[in-house]
């Protein structure tokens, strides 16, 4: 981090809970506005890349003023996207020391000597990450569909057909990077490690983390989703929540629990095209 880049004094448990916390608040009222506003003028598209962004940027705003690392927050893939991202800071540095550039460098430059210093691609744990997520998937997929049916045949759904939505490719790429990522990023990432230090997780069941910090985040997870649309459904996410949280813990990345999370919407979304309304 270069001299000019001015960062705050680390934050007490206390007061870096309380700063997450706020986060999480200002976080539901958009999520909750966001979707009456899409209900009121439409704009949907732009106004959930407004909540993404929010969910993505803020959190590592928060950790860069405070000089704290990334990775101490899960906030990495491995390698995956910081390795690109050390490439492009050796270019602008070289460049920059070509041109004898003065003065307080660019914002970007700030990002990447913060983000990109010492980057490398780590295939070992990338694959263990991933090749868990898919494990994963293989094992909760199938009783998950057999709770799905009888959930939806209970709120009045018609005969199940199997269908393969023609978008469904679509649907997964924009469910891991659009909605996991940025969900991921900021309640597994960002706010359980902020509440982590004041609650540290000392219970777990079945590899399954259980205390004050995995329920709140969980909890505030799931009202996120309930806001806007207030149907008792919604709710739901609190439980798979836990789940995310275990594969953010075991690793220390959030990358398998973005790809389980994403293809668990996916899987979804396809259970959901095969169903028609009476």
């Amino acid at each position: 981090m270069t001299s000019s880049t001015r960062a705050l004094p680390p934050l007490d448990p206390r007061a870096g809970a309380r700063e997450a916390l706020i986060a999480a608040v200002v976080l539901l009222a958009l999520l909750g506005g966001g979707k009456h506003l899409v209900r009121a003028i439409g704009l949907g598209e732009v106004i959930f890349t407004i909540i993404a962004g929010f969910q993505i940027y803020v959190p590592l705003w928060l950790i860069q003023r405070r000089g704290e690392a990334p990775e101490s927050y899960a906030l990495h893939a491995h390698g995956l996207l910081l390795g690109p991202v050390a490439a492009l800071r050796r270019r602008l540095v070289r460049a920059r020391r070509r041109r004898r550039r003065r003065g307080r460098p660019s914002r970007l430059a700030r990002l990447l000597a913060l983000y990109g210093r010492g980057a490398q691609l780590r295939p070992g744990p990338l694959a263990r990450d991933l090749g868990l997520a898919f494990a994963l998937a293989l094992l909760v997929f199938p009783p998950f569909s057999v709770g799905h049916h009888f959930w939806q045949q209970a709120f009045g759904a018609g005969a199940f057909a199997f269908r393969v939505p023609d978008d469904l490719l679509a649907t997964l790429v924009k469910n891991v990077f659009l909605v996991a990522l940025p969900e991921e990023m900021f309640y597994r990432g960002f706010l359980e490690r902020r509440l982590e230090r004041l609650w540290p997780t000392r219970w777990h069941v079945w590899l399954i983390p259980i205390s004050r910090t995995v329920i709140l985040a969980s909890a505030l997870f799931a009202l996120g989703h309930f806001l806007g649309e207030y149907h008792p459904a919604r709710l739901g996410p609190f439980f798979p929540a836990f789940v995310f949280s275990a594969l953010t813990r075991r690793s220390g990345s959030i990358t398998g629990a973005v790809f389980f999370h994403g293809a668990s919407n996916a899987f979804s979304a396809l259970l959901l095209a095969g169903y028609t309304r009476g």
